[in-house]
């Protein structure tokens, strides 16, 4: 699991777990759920042109960081080959979370029920 995501006081929370706090910058994210427009499971989106790294790292089909492409910064901490959540936002820095984590379509429905 390269994230662990929790639901507290009516936030989302989104941890990088072990070095990839290193390799993405973040200790954790904290989202508002009236910021979060929806979810969906993309297991092709890494092989998607990324943008412009900034913070972050890019090495052995492994992403995490900031990345910037057309006037959008996504989040990405995931690596290809793995089930991945795409998380849209609304009014925050990020425009979409793209993360690898256990259990993605439960979140999913989870976030897309909220």
């Amino acid at each position: 699991m390269r994230n662990k995501l929790s639901i507290e006081n009516n936030n989302l929370i989104v941890e990088p777990q072990g070095l990839d706090k290193l390799w993405s910058l973040k200790n954790k994210l904290v989202i508002p759920l009236n910021h979060i427009a929806g979810a969906t499971l993309d297991n092709t989106i890494l092989f998607d042109k990324k943008g412009l790294r900034s913070p972050g790292t890019a090495a052995l089909d492994y992403y995490a960081g900031s990345f910037h492409l057309n006037n959008e910064i996504n989040f990405y901490n995931a690596k290809k080959g793995s089930d991945i959540i795409v998380i849209q936002l609304k009014e925050e820095h990020y425009n979409r979370l793209i993360l690898e984590i256990d259990n993605p379509r439960q979140w999913i429905d989870k976030l897309n029920n909220i």
